[in-house]
């Protein structure tokens, strides 16, 4: 008998979005206060504007809770910022993992700091994806 692999691609993604709250494209709509009868298509043009983040669940659009500011029904600015600067070798799924573990600039995860120290956040995602050199 083989043991499981623990480090197999979809283990670490059903792990890693287990402990995401993760929302559907209705329930972003509703956040956001957009009257549609596409909601996902709504989604998924934000998507493309680099406006907002989203991943994919068992074969579902699901968007991270943590980028919405729920109280006043936006996205939060920091969310494009890191979004034009996102390389395209990361994915969202890297993204989300990033701002959601512990780091040592926050004391926490950045995503816990939107909207108090986007600067800081923007700044020490600009170090994460800057290539490493060896010379």
């Amino acid at each position: 008998m083989t043991p499981e692999n623990s480090t197999d691609k979809s283990s670490v993604e059903a792990r890693l979005l287990a402990r995401i709250d993760l929302i559907n494209a209705s329930q972003a709509c509703v956040l956001l206060r957009i009257e549609t009868d596409d909601p996902e298509g709504a989604m998924q043009a934000l998507a493309r504007d680099d406006v907002i983040v989203t991943v994919v669940k068992n074969g579902e659009i699901r968007l991270p809770l943590f980028q919405f500011d729920v109280r006043n029904g936006r996205v939060f600015d920091v969310i494009g910022a890191i979004l034009k600067d996102k390389p395209a070798r990361i994915s969202n799924l890297r993204l989300c993992y990033w701002l959601t573990r512990a780091h040592v600039d926050f004391r926490g995860p950045p995503a816990d700091r939107f909207g108090r120290d986007d600067t800081e956040i923007v700044a020490a995602f600009g170090r994460y994806i800057e290539p490493v050199r060896h010379g």
